[in-house]
């Protein structure tokens, strides 16, 4: 029989007394409680924890029994975080862009074609001009006019697409991705935590961060994070995986 058609549950509590371990053991190497072990290994999947924890406690212990950590994910009954939401943020991040650089043309061309007038008005004020003169001046108005709302019309044409093609959107997603990433920190404790540069030590974050609450840092170079006590930090990194300090008084550092 496939191993992996076997329950959850069975799967870990057999590797785990393969190894001749106790609950308390295993919570003691891994840092996660022996409770939320025991209802793993129980199929109680519905201890009062939000999701991303306990996805991470199904990991750290697939991990620390030498289990198949993809296949068990997929058996996993803990949904993943879905990414629909920071890829909309994307979509709005990439509209926002376009926005922008469409009101600064906006604001450029709306000063071109003011300075033009102001400059035709004062010249009509300054001096006396012929009829000649004065039914060129008005064809070069009517051309700037003309000039500008096409010019308009284009850039409206072009901001307004529906979609950006999908070579576009990568190629923004990847740019976006080398310029910024960002970690999540979640405490499930009180963690005083201080997140620097690791090339100029300049802080990017430094305080505590409370139990049941998150904190989100961006960065662009190497960083380093320093905390009193690990055992209650759970770290999202912008790839998805999660990192689980070591008890007590430590540092990580993360590229």
């Amino acid at each position: 029989m496939d191993r992996m058609s076997e329950k959850l549950g069975s799967l870990f509590a057999e590797a785990r007394q393969k190894k001749g371990l106790s609950l308390d053991e295993v919570a003691e190497a891994i840092h996660i409680k022996a409770e939320y072990l025991e209802a793993i290994e129980n199929e109680q999947f519905d201890f009062n924890l939000p999701d991303i924890y306990r996805r991470g406690f199904y990991k750290s212990y697939a991990d620390f029994l030498g289990l198949d950590r993809e296949a068990i994910m997929l058996k996993c009954p803990i949904k993943s975080f879905e990414t629909l939401e920071s890829s909309q943020k994307r979509r709005d991040m990439v509209s926002q862009v376009a926005k922008k650089t469409q009101e600064v043309n906006l604001d450029q061309v709306k000063t071109s074609f003011s300075d033009d007038i102001d400059g035709a008005q004062e010249d009509f004020q300054s001096r006396t001009m012929d009829s000649i003169t004065a039914i060129k001046m008005i064809g070069v108005i009517g051309g700037t006019v003309l000039l500008v709302s096409l010019l308009i019309y284009l850039i409206i044409s072009i901001v307004s697409r529906p979609n950006l093609s999908p070579s576009k959107a990568t190629q923004q997603e990847n740019i976006s991705a080398i310029v910024e990433k960002k970690i999540t920190m979640r405490a499930s404790g009180d963690v005083k935590v201080m997140v620097r540069s690791e090339e100029d030590k300049a802080k990017l974050f430094s305080g505590m961060v409370q139990k049941g609450t998150e904190q989100i840092v961006t960065y662009r170079a190497p960083i380093q994070i320093f905390f009193d006590r690990g055992e209650f930090l759970v770290i999202e990194l912008a790839n998805g995986e999660f990192l689980h300090p070591d008890s007590g008084r430590g540092g990580i550092q993360i590229k």
